[in-house]
């Protein structure tokens, strides 16, 4: 999932850090695209932060030191007395006012998670629009969780782990969030898993001369995409498209024992409109061509 926020966003952002002498100690822009986390060293007295609007759920997490924070959002002000571990959490379309007032500098970690990743996993989890959700604003609360994948998300960008690392803790949070802040109930529990694919296996079988896409395979599972690989491979060790071009060439062997139909002909009826893409795929599964595997079963 790509960071979808406005092209101002992260130069506004730097901007009112810079102004208010907020030092940058780290960022993943340019290392991760399915968020965006940064590390912050803050002066001990702030007496404004105008933070700017964003597409992103912004979550902020104390990792050092302590101060008395005030916030100002939609006409409601707050305070808070921030430590380590205190959180802080921002909705998309919120522009915030800040101040704060300590003995010493402290440090903060700030993520701003898509608000796309959060629709796509209310959608997943419940079928609802998360627009229709409890906003995502605080000023302070706590959660271990949230903390934890946090500190471990900035550990990972230290190390220079992989965009799939922090694409992973993504979907853990927007989970969370949605179930555990935002007041989400999920949808009535599924047909275990095993039972909807077999029953997809059955579907493959009965329409194996289609195209079928992995797309359409989850929407015959009632599975998400990512849901469906998931769950195929725990049960079958394997994709549902390696599964499928399986099933087709063992479609294609019972043709080529029991009838005369040409190579052409059975390419077309296992769902390739191709027949050297057929017999290529046929050799690299059964280990020789059509024609050679029909000459050996006479």
């Amino acid at each position: 999932m790509q960071m979808n926020h406005r092209p101002s966003d992260h130069d506004a952002s730097m901007a009112a850090h810079t102004q208010a002498q907020i030092a940058l100690a780290n960022c993943s822009k340019g290392r991760w695209q399915s968020v965006l986390l940064r590390r912050y060293t803050a002066p001990a007295v702030v007496e404004e932060l105008i933070l700017p609007a964003s597409d992103n759920q912004v979550i902020v997490l104390v990792t050092g030191g302590y101060c008395d924070i005030e916030s100002s959002s939609g006409g409601r002000c707050s305070g808070a007395h921030y430590r380590t571990g205190s959180l802080g959490m921002t909705a998309p379309g919120h522009e915030t006012a800040l101040r704060w007032r300590g003995e010493a500098s402290h440090e903060t970690l700030h993520l701003h998670l898509p608000a796309a990743t959060l629709r796509r996993v209310a959608a997943d989890l419940s079928g609802l629009d998360a627009a229709r959700l409890e906003t995502l604003n605080s000023l302070a609360y706590c959660d271990p969780l949230i903390a934890q994948v946090m500190l471990s998300l900035s550990d990972a960008l230290l190390a220079g782990a992989p965009n799939l690392y922090a694409e992973a803790a993504c979907e853990l949070l927007a989970a969370h969030l949605l179930l555990r802040h935002a007041g989400m109930k999920p949808a009535p529990q599924q047909p275990p898993a095993d039972r909807r694919l077999l029953r997809l296996e059955d579907f493959m079988r009965a329409h194996l001369s289609r195209p079928l896409t992995l797309a359409e395979l989850a929407r015959e599972a009632g599975m998400s995409p990512f849901h469906l690989l998931r769950a195929f491979r725990r049960v079958h060790g394997e994709t549902p498209v390696r599964r499928l071009a399986q099933i087709r060439m063992e479609a294609a062997q019972r043709h080529l024992e029991a009838g005369q139909e040409p190579v052409s002909v059975i390419a077309f009826l296992c769902g390739y409109d191709n027949p050297s893409h057929f017999a290529t795929a046929f050799r690299r599964i059964v280990g020789v061509s059509p024609t050679a595997y029909r000459a050996g079963r006479r």
